[in-house]
This record gives structure tokens, sequence and C-alpha cells, in this order.
């Protein structure tokens, strides 16, 4: 479904978005190369590369949420060993595994996203993400710590931290998440005794 003008009649914004970038696409609706495939840390090689179509939009957007029972982070918030901090409001756990040297996660204790939380929250929320930042910049062999917020449609507040192998520079910017799921995961031993140590730097 395409969207036209809002109540007020003006024209929807991200529908005048929507057809400028129509005569940027192919007749197969694909959009060009960007500037991106030639970075040095993009992890595809140029040739043979092809954007997806771009699709009509679709408004209203179909819901991604998923109830408590059926959160991923609700679940890992119900296992001591993936929980690595409890505040007030927020807490600090990490996936069961990673390829990156670590991965942890701010996330809400209440099944809520970020615009739930009241002004307290958010201070917590500044102050913990940088707090899980420090933890983990200083671990062995981290050479940076990128912050994100995806939430992925789960209905669940999570700033997800990753911290990249020192010297590995093929991970650098934006595209490390990529680059980690293409990659083997680290020896589980080694992933829990780097959480035990950002647990005590949090404690």
């Amino acid at each position: 479904m395409t969207a036209g003008p809002s109540r007020s009649g003006a024209a929807d914004p991200a529908d005048v978005w929507r057809g400028r970038v129509q005569d940027h696409l192919d007749a197969a609706g694909r959009p060009a190369l960007g500037g991106m495939a030639d970075w040095e840390v993009f992890p595809f090689e140029r040739d043979g590369l092809a954007p997806r179509p771009l699709g009509e939009r679709v408004v209203p957007e179909p819901s991604r949420a998923r109830s408590a029972d059926a959160c991923g982070t609700c679940k890992a918030l119900a296992r001591d060993d993936l929980v690595l901090h409890t505040g007030t409001r927020l807490a600090v756990i990490r996936p069961g595994g990673t390829s990156l040297m670590f991965v942890a996660n701010v996330v809400a204790r209440e099944h809520e996203r970020l615009e739930d939380l009241d002004e307290a929250a958010d201070e917590e929320l500044g102050r913990l993400v940088a707090r899980t930042y420090r933890a983990l910049r200083a671990l062995p062999g981290v050479g940076n710590v990128h912050v994100n917020k995806w939430e992925n449609g789960g209905g669940h507040l999570s700033v997800t931290l990753l911290a990249r192998p020192l010297g590995v520079l093929e991970l650098r910017g934006s595209n490390l998440p990529v680059w980690a799921d293409m990659l083997p995961n680290i020896p589980q031993d080694e992933y829990d005794e780097r959480a035990e140590t950002v647990r005590a730097t949090l404690s």
C-alpha cells in the first residue's frame, strides 16, 4: 500500500522520499551500488553484487513485535549465566556465543521499548551504556567497541555493544555485524572467561 497525503493535506514526507528515489532505480526496481561497496572494510567484492529491488511502501507497517513469552531477550534475562549486571530498570546481558571478542546488550529488565522509559531510566541507560563500553574496551585484544540499537521488532529495548578484535581492520565500521555473522564463534570457555571479567567490572 502506498501512502498519499497526510491528514493535514500536506504530502507524506516518506512518500515524497520514495518518489524521488524512484527516478534512480533501474527497470527491475534496483538501485545502483553505492560508494560503500568501495570501502576497504566492505566484506564483499563488488563484482557480482546486485542490490535487492526496492519494493512498494507498506503503510501501516506490519507488527514485528513479539510477546514477552516469545522474546529472546526476556529468556536471556532469566539465565544467570547470561546476565552480567542488573540495575534499577535496566540490565546487561550477553548472547550465548559470539565470533567477536565480546558482545553485550544493555536491555530493559521488563518487556518494554526505548520510548517506554522515563527520565530516570534514560539517565540509567546512558550511564550503563558508557560503563559497558569501558568494560568491553578494557578487555585484552579489543581494538574498538561499536554501539548500536536495533531491537529488530522484538518490542524489547536492546542496545548492542560489539567488541572488535585489535588489528583486524576489515572489521572496522558499520559492517562489523555482517562480518560477525560470517565468522566462526570463539571457544565457549574463552567467551565465558571474558564474561566473568565484564561482570566483575560492572559489579
